[in-house]
């Protein structure tokens, strides 16, 4: 028991007597991380648009682009009321990533209620869904920074994720 006490006792002097290493920056100046953030993130908004553009071209549908990068596609038509701001839109949706993985959808039978830009859904959604009237059904690409971008939703959606919404918009009040 002793023999066992004194090897304690020395192990723990001898890793007491190391010195603590010294931290070595990865960048030069902060400049420096700034500026291979910067490019970090172009080249990730170029893989991106790559993955949008070859899924887009999978489908062979004529999808609509917007200045934000929403793109979205009107499947079904219809001639009914237009969504503004401050609307409250009732949709049935299924969400899923690029590669299939569904991530949320709305229950059978119940509608996803939300007020056209004033409620806590993607950036994206909001925009996408003024584009749409009453009884159409969409496709709608959201990029990451109109979905939830670096963090994710903390939840089914990762960090960084295209998102796919497959939207009716089946009232409005």
């Amino acid at each position: 028991m002793r023999s066992l006490l004194l090897l304690v006792v020395i192990i723990v002097a001898v890793s007491c007597g190391e010195q603590p290493k010294e931290k070595v920056l990865p960048f030069e100046s902060s400049k420096d991380y700034e500026t291979k953030m910067i490019l970090s993130h172009q080249e990730f908004l170029k893989k991106e648009k790559n993955r949008i553009s070859t899924f887009i071209d999978s489908i062979g549908e004529p999808f609509v682009s917007t200045g934000t990068g929403l793109r979205y596609y009107i499947y079904t038509t219809s001639e009914g009321d237009s969504i503004a701001s401050k609307d409250f839109a009732f949709i049935a949706y299924t969400l899923t990533s690029l590669e299939g993985d569904t991530l949320y959808q709305s229950p059978k039978g119940s509608l996803q209620e939300f007020i056209v830009d004033y409620d806590n859904v993607e950036s994206g959604l909001h925009e996408g869904i003024k584009r749409m009237r009453v009884g159409e059904k969409v496709y709608m690409i959201l990029p990451a920074h109109l979905a939830h971008g670096i963090s994710g939703d903390n939840a089914a959606i990762p960090s960084q994720t295209t998102l796919l919404y497959d939207i009716h918009l089946v009232a409005k009040k």
